[in-house]
């Protein structure tokens, strides 16, 4: 067989937190597709964010699954030494949800039939702070402030008219949230799937919106590499990116496809990704649909710079970072170019532009799409 690149370097070492949007890692890996493009992968499980951006900057990663805005921040030495990173491949958009403990909710003088709703709990949350306003602030938990997740519970928060004074976000590894939740440590969290949907199986906590209705068909995990591995081995990251992108299109409709979702229930089943037999999830109850999430699509994959200059503002506006939302580290990360070369060399679409109008389509389509119906867009 013919190799579409030459990878300068054959045997890897690719990180992933178990998640269900590891999804297209090891179904690159379990499928083959690694191999076929010339490539012997090994796939690490992590339990954070930070030791993945950290093991990436120091080599003992050559590339991971990664929350978005992280390759981002560390390009700007926010919350670590500065790295330059780069990705040129979204892997899946959507998954994150808040949940709140079941003690909290209780509280709260909402339906329940109206959840998950963005709009009617985070009004319910506001009016119960509004009669508690001497009291400790709540405390929710985000997996990093450099994530999707942060950002998303803030934007929620905002809408609903709560202040950063009534609430204390801290962080979190996933893996740890139902248990602080059922301690009384947190009163909710945001995090990626299937954590909120195990939260509510165990009666721990309840799912009040997902993330999807707040920033619809959002990038929530990229494929990222440092820039120094970018540079000094082309041609395999570049049949990195093929196999992740064929496992992309592997997992199209995975939710609508029984015998698919089957398959990879066995694959993420196994010890070594995300043991799910011992969580009580079977292959029917894999994806929950009140979280959406997607793996692959036209402008899904695609490393929108609209996006991450998007995320750029999310960082100003926590006052993370100051800077222009132009700022020169969207061209360094973001690599639509290399993405584009990719698709094309698979006889997959790609979109020509590098840029969008952010919330264009509202709820519908491809496109994204605002709680709040606001519009972004720059170049």
């Amino acid at each position: 067989m013919t190799l579409l690149y030459q990878p300068e370097l054959r045997s890897l070492t690719l990180g992933f937190v178990p998640l269900l949007d590891a999804a297209p890692l090891i179904v690159a890996k379990e499928s083959g597709l690694f191999s076929a493009h010339g490539l012997d992968v090994t796939l690490q499980r992590e339990a954070t964010w930070a030791s993945i951006r950290d093991k990436v900057a120091f080599g003992l990663l050559d590339g991971a699954q990664m929350i978005a805005p992280l390759p981002l921040a560390s390009s700007l030495g926010l919350g670590a030494a500065e790295v330059p990173m780069t990705t040129s491949l979204v892997l899946s958009t959507g998954g994150n949800a808040i949940t709140l403990s079941n003690r909290l909710l209780q509280q709260l003088d909402l339906d329940p039939a109206l959840l998950p709703c963005p709009l009617a709990s985070g009004r319910a949350l506001q009016q119960y702070l509004l009669r508690r306003p001497q009291q400790q602030p709540l405390r929710l938990a985000t997996v990093s402030p450099y994530s999707c997740h942060h950002y998303q519970l803030h934007y929620w928060l905002n809408v609903a008219g709560i202040s950063n004074r009534q609430v204390e976000v801290i962080g979190m590894a996933p893996s740890a949230m139902i248990a602080q939740l059922a301690s009384g440590a947190i009163d909710g969290f945001c995090v990626g799937e299937p954590w909120s949907s195990l939260a509510q199986l165990n009666s721990q906590g309840t799912l009040v919106t997902s993330c999807d209705q707040l920033w619809h068909n959002w990038q929530e995990k990229v494929f990222a590499v440092s820039q120094q591995f970018a540079d000094t081995k082309p041609q395999c990251y570049l049949a990195l990116v093929s196999a992740l992108l064929q496992a992309c299109h592997w997992l199209k409709n995975i939710q609508t496809d029984s015998d698919k979702t089957e398959q990879l229930w066995h694959w993420l089943a196994q010890k070594q990704y995300l043991s799910l037999a011992e969580t009580g999830l079977t292959s029917s109850s894999l994806f929950n649909p009140k979280v959406p999430q997607t793996f692959y699509g036209t402008e899904l994959n695609m490393p929108w710079r609209s996006q991450a200059a998007f995320t750029l503002l999310q960082m100003r506006n926590l006052q993370q970072w100051q800077g222009p939302l132009n700022h020169p580290v969207l061209q360094q990360v973001y690599r639509p170019d290399l993405y584009r070369q990719v698709a094309t060399s698979l006889g997959f679409n790609a979109p020509a532009a590098d840029w969008r109008l952010e919330g264009s389509t509202g709820m519908q389509g491809e496109g994204s799409g605002f709680i709040d119906g606001m519009m972004f867009g720059m170049r």
